[in-house]
């Protein structure tokens, strides 16, 4: 309780009662109250808000493959925060699962999301990362389309002059890299605290072993599904990693309904 002294001063008394009864008491003084004005917490407030608009602006009117590319890793990075600390890892899984099937039906069978892809390109929108290939390379003058990457080149016929190759670059979707970083955030959150970063440490190995897997397939020149590979090595380093450094108790599925 709180006690008014005849000299304007405020105390504080507490009570505690276990074994014996102990009083505690003290003195309120004027740093303990709420402090109004600029705060210390206030600044990251005020730094986020100019940061991003001086993104938006350079993404409105100077959209290089280098501003993308930073405002794609800022917005992944804080999907990746957010969600990875949210769910458990099984229910990440579940969604990496599904998310891969999805990409895969969606680039091979349907082909919707090459089309996709293309309205993200000619838009400059920053939830792909541009990897370039050549040095020069210019996001904004960007003209070739995915469907046209994705199909294969006709033989030269003979005598036919070569076309001089314009600058070329590798794209990625953010869900790409938002996926795992999940998985590897959640093992490290929600996991027995004696081995949880080891395992988030195998899943990001594993997710970088399907990295360069892909990679292998990219380098053909055709587009390919980023997640299913990119996921499988996620979750393979997760449940080896997991079976390894914590046993058996890696497949316990931590939901409750």
């Amino acid at each position: 309780w709180f006690a008014n002294t005849t000299d304007n001063q405020t105390h504080f008394h507490a009570l505690y009662s276990t074994e014996s009864t102990t009083i505690n008491s003290g003195l309120i003084t004027e740093d303990m109250d709420v402090v109004s004005g600029l705060q210390l917490y206030d600044v990251p407030l005020i730094l986020g808000v100019i940061v991003a608009l001086v993104l938006m602006v350079l993404l409105y009117v100077h959209s290089e493959w280098y501003v993308v590319n930073t405002v794609g890793v800022l917005v992944g990075s804080g999907v990746v925060v957010m969600l990875g600390v949210a769910f458990v890892p099984t229910l990440i899984i579940v969604f990496m699962i599904a998310a891969a099937i999805y990409d895969a039906w969606a680039v091979y069978k349907s082909k919707h999301m090459l089309d996709l892809a293309d309205t993200m390109i000619n838009l400059r929108l920053p939830i792909l990362l541009v990897a370039p290939q050549e040095k020069g390379y210019s996001f904004v003058e960007e003209t070739s389309s995915m469907k046209d990457r994705d199909a294969p080149a006709p033989a030269p016929s003979k005598g036919a002059p070569k076309k001089q190759k314009g600058k070329d670059a590798m794209f990625m979707g953010l869900g790409d890299v938002i996926f795992p970083g999940m998985l590897v955030l959640s093992a490290a959150q929600w996991l027995d605290s004696t081995g949880a970063f080891a395992v988030a440490i195998s899943t990001l190995v594993g997710g970088l072993v399907g990295y360069f897997a892909l990679m292998t397939y990219v380098a053909r020149g055709r587009a390919q599904a980023g997640l299913p590979l990119l996921n499988g090595g996620s979750i393979l380093g997760y449940v080896i990693g997991g079976y390894i450094f914590i046993g058996s108790a890696i497949f316990d599925f931590g939901i409750s309904i």
